[in-house]
């Protein structure tokens, strides 16, 4: 099935939370979701098959993790597909998206991290092979246990 990845709309709060529902995540979540994507913080996307909203990512501009904070890098965080709908390419579509919007917002870096839990061992795989590398600094410890965090140096399409 063909996935469009768009930026989140108010109505999609209701959507997203109702996808999640199983997951360990608030409707309030996705509403501060999108308050932030009204207040310039963050660029929510959102990937639809059909009328159905399958997937989220964000990019965040001013991020939690200090280092990216410091060099100016966004970060892609966040990102979720439904169950049903992984490994059909779109955590790569959210990823190429991302970078095409921070390169639009004049940003030469994007920065992304991972848990480093089996749990995350799709994203620990993709990213790399999508030229994401270890910024350097080890792992860090979150709330959430420990991360991995990589960047990328991104190139203007000619």
């Amino acid at each position: 099935m063909d996935c469009v990845i768009r930026q989140m709309t108010e109505k999609d709060v209701d959507a997203i939370a109702q996808a999640f529902a199983h997951w360990n995540k608030r409707r309030e979540q996705y509403e501060r979701y999108w308050q932030e994507n009204q207040q310039g913080k963050r660029i929510t996307l959102v990937a639809v098959a059909g009328e159905q909203v399958v997937g989220y990512a964000n990019i965040i501009w001013q991020p939690d993790y200090e280092p990216f904070q410091e060099a100016g890098i966004p970060e892609i965080n966040d990102m979720n597909v439904v169950a049903e709908f992984q490994k059909q390419g779109i955590g790569t579509a959210f990823i190429q998206a991302a970078e095409s919007i921070a390169l639009q917002h004049g940003k030469e870096w994007l920065g992304i991290g991972f848990g480093l839990t089996a749990d995350y061992g799709a994203a620990q795989r993709l990213y790399p092979k999508l030229g994401y590398i270890p910024d350097g600094r080890g792992a860090h410890s979150t709330p959430w246990g420990e991360v991995l965090y990589l960047t990328k140096q991104l190139k203007q399409q000619v």
